[in-house]
């Protein structure tokens, strides 16, 4: 099989001749731009005093786990499009020997100020038949140096062996760092007396900018520009420190009345303050996909939650066109995932607080030991507490609102579309006066009814088909109903289809079962399979199942029946859920 990336793990002793060929030992920052699993930077110097910080870009997805386990940053896939390499002060690398002097020639391209070491095959350099080899081969005749080093790959340490001789590129590159903080002072002199409007010059703030219409062609020219003006700024603040610092001292600070602030003119300053001040615009433009309408419009609250669980993660790569549509193509990789979370989160919220929400039936028999009964909502009405609001207030407030959109969000999602027509939140804003007033208002998918004294709001659903298609996808979640590949007799659907009309027996057999045996506190076996610990749910779970078979037994039915030849009116709704319904994210 080929290998697309000629992907050769460093040896270790390579590692080591690489790393001690750097001049400069006060590590800023390091970049490894094809990092493999890492196997070059186990070489990297310790440091007790400080962890050296190290970013990776590796195109081979597979390994960015690893390398994150091993804690570094993975900022990106493809170097060759990357283009953040001010901030860092070494750069050492192991690429794809096909392909090495472009790779050097991008390192070089990309960094400001500092050194590269590159592990190259050595007839990229002793062979200069093409212009990047040309290039490289005067790069290190003026700014460098190079090794070559015989069957480096061929050792015992070697993971992934070849004879190929190796050549071991070390360049330095050294900014006009000292001329453009300094300028021309004469030339940069003016008047002492100037006006505040003079220093602020045609300063204006960019407000409207001739940006293109796609919204991520947008964020990243904007954070572009916003980089390219942090990037002019810290340079312009160095200079003005190192102004300052050729005028002298304060005479509070000659005294020692005052603290002499340090030198942050210095290259390796202002490449602290540059990825200081680049990591916080990444994050916001990160962030600004985040938190697009392109993304949230599609996820419930908690989805959005699971999503920034992640953003760490996220944020680490270079916010560029191929990051953000591979993020979003992510989130549509996993749609399936994503959506069926939303609508177990729904599910949960309405059956977590109130337990007249929902009713039982028996589960499906996986097996005897860890058989529980399963849930359903109830198709006539649902109360969800929790939502009071004062006489002076004219909406709800912000955390009911969002619930009602995860509602009318989940909902959408099991019609088949990207939203509701008449959402419960504009519900709510349009008509919460009559609502406080006890009138009965519709949205698309429920009438709601409010109660500011208590705080509660009545659903009652519109649609009997969307509450089963939720409860039919929770219970195959869950496992309380047979798996798509299996079928259950006529007694099983016929039990759980009949749910509410067995609730009221069902639960006259649990008190039964739970009678208050004297002073005893009386055992509550549906808090107890939600809130108790394992023997409590356990017990909770036992006692409910008997009074549920009981239940089911007195009426002649049985759950367990082998499928008869006659097929159930009562079928499942198996598809998955509709394709119409797609996170178009990247739209």
């Amino acid at each position: 099989m080929t290998d697309p990336y000629q992907y050769y793990p460093t040896p270790e002793a390579l590692s080591r001749k690489a790393w001690a060929m750097f001049k400069n030992t006060r590590f800023v920052r390091i970049l490894e731009p094809s990092a493999g699993e890492g196997h070059l930077l186990k070489a990297k110097p310790s440091d007790h005093y400080q962890r050296l910080s190290i970013d990776c870009i590796e195109i081979d997805i597979r390994k960015h786990a690893v390398l994150r386990d091993e804690g570094y940053a993975v900022i990106g896939m493809d170097f060759l499009q990357f283009q953040s390499g001010s901030v860092y002060s070494h750069i050492i690398m192991n690429p794809p020997f096909a392909d090495g002097a472009k790779h050097v020639l991008k390192a070089w391209e990309i960094l400001f100020d500092g050194e590269i070491v590159a592990i190259l095959n050595a007839e990229t350099v002793r062979n200069p038949f093409s212009k990047e080899r040309q290039l490289l081969l005067r790069l290190i005749e003026r700014h460098g140096e190079v090794e070559y080093l015989p069957e480096m790959f061929a050792g015992e340490d070697a993971e992934r062996k070849t004879p190929v001789e190796v050549a071991l590129v070390w360049l330095n590159k050294t900014s006009t760092f000292e001329q453009d903080i300094l300028g021309s002072i004469l030339d940069d002199l003016r008047q002492d007396r100037r006006e505040a409007d003079d220093l602020a010059g045609e300063f204006q703030l960019p407000n409207e900018l001739a940006l293109p219409n796609a919204f991520i062609d947008n964020a990243v020219l904007m954070f572009n520009a916003a980089v390219e003006a942090a990037r002019q700024a810290v340079i312009s603040e160095a200079r003005a420190s190192r102004y300052r610092a050729m005028l002298g001292k304060t005479l509070g600070e000659l005294s020692g009345g005052g603290i002499s602030s340090e030198d942050e003119s210095s290259s390796d300053a202002v490449k602290r303050t540059l990825f200081k001040r680049y990591h916080d615009l990444k994050n916001r433009a990160w962030t600004c996909i985040l938190r697009s309408t392109q993304v949230t419009s599609r996820l419930s609250s908690a989805a959005q939650k699971r999503l920034e669980s992640d953003f760490e993660t996220v944020k680490s790569l270079e916010f560029a066109v191929p990051n953000i549509y591979g993020f979003l193509q992510g989130i549509i990789d996993q749609q399936g995932e994503i959506q069926l979370s939303m609508v177990c989160d729904v599910f949960d919220l309405i059956t977590r607080y109130v337990s007249d929400n929902a009713v039982f039936y028996m589960g499906w028999k996986s097996n005897d030991k860890h058989r529980t009964l399963g849930m359903r909502i109830k198709t006539t009405r649902f109360i969800l507490p929790g939502h009071g609001s004062s006489s002076y207030q004219k909406g709800l407030n912000w955390e009911s609102e969002r619930l009602l959109a995860d509602f009318d969000k989940v909902f959408a999602l099991l019609d088949g579309k990207t939203e509701a027509d008449v959402s419960l939140v504009s519900v709510f804003r349009q008509h919460f006066h009559a609502l406080r007033v006890g009138q009965r208002i519709g949205g698309s998918y429920f009438d709601v009814r409010y109660y500011p004294g208590v705080g509660t709001i009545h659903f009652f659903p519109k649609s009997k088909i969307l509450i089963d298609r939720m409860n039919r996808w929770v219970g195959r979640q869950r496992r309380w109903l047979p798996p798509v590949d299996m079928q259950a007799g006529k007694g099983f659907w016929q039990q759980f289809e009949q749910a509410e009309a067995f609730d009221k027996a069902f639960h006259t057999e649990v008190n039964k079962k739970c009678k208050r045996d004297g002073r005893a506190i009386r055992f509550d076996p549906f808090w107890a399979i939600k809130h108790g610990g394992e023997s409590e749910r356990e017990k909770g779970h036992d006692l409910l199942t008997q009074a549920m078979s009981t239940v089911l037994a007195s009426r002649g039915i049985d759950p367990d029946a082998v499928l008869e030849n006659e097929q159930s009116s009562l079928l499942e709704w198996a598809g998955p859920l509709p394709s119409s319904t797609d996170l178009a994210l990247a739209s």
